[in-house]
């Protein structure tokens, strides 16, 4: 990736167009998995991995054949921190319990069938 500031990447937008395009991206895509839900538990890990400067989300495929989000915390380049990843699809599965943050994380709950209502 070329060089960039990663913590800067992303901002803040107005609520109502945030609400415009979900519920346009849900009324054009009506059987997909529309977000997932990560607690901040998990995302605290990621970014207390030594280097993070932020965090890929990338969809795969898991051996249910479901969509998921993977999780990765990247550097102030924009590069994936894998130095000691086992592999892709890997979950954190004890990191919060040892401090072992090597591995990517999903596992985020998906909507459907857990959606939050966007109200007005």
């Amino acid at each position: 990736m070329a060089k960039k500031n990663v913590r800067k990447i992303g901002k803040k937008m107005k609520k109502s167009e945030a609400k415009k395009w979900v519920k346009r991206y849900q009324k054009e895509n009506p059987d997909a998995t529309f977000g997932w839900l990560y607690g901040d538990d998990i995302l605290e890990t990621l970014l207390k991995y030594k280097g993070c400067e932020g965090i890929w989300f990338f969809k795969g495929i898991n051996d249910d054949g479901e969509e998921r989000l993977v999780l990765f915390p990247a550097d102030e380049d924009g590069n994936i921190l894998n130095k000691k990843m086992k592999s892709l699809g890997a979950a954190v599965k004890s990191s919060l319990r040892d401090n072992n943050f090597d591995d990517p994380a999903d596992n985020g709950s998906p909507c459907p069938p857990n959606c939050p209502g966007f109200g007005s």
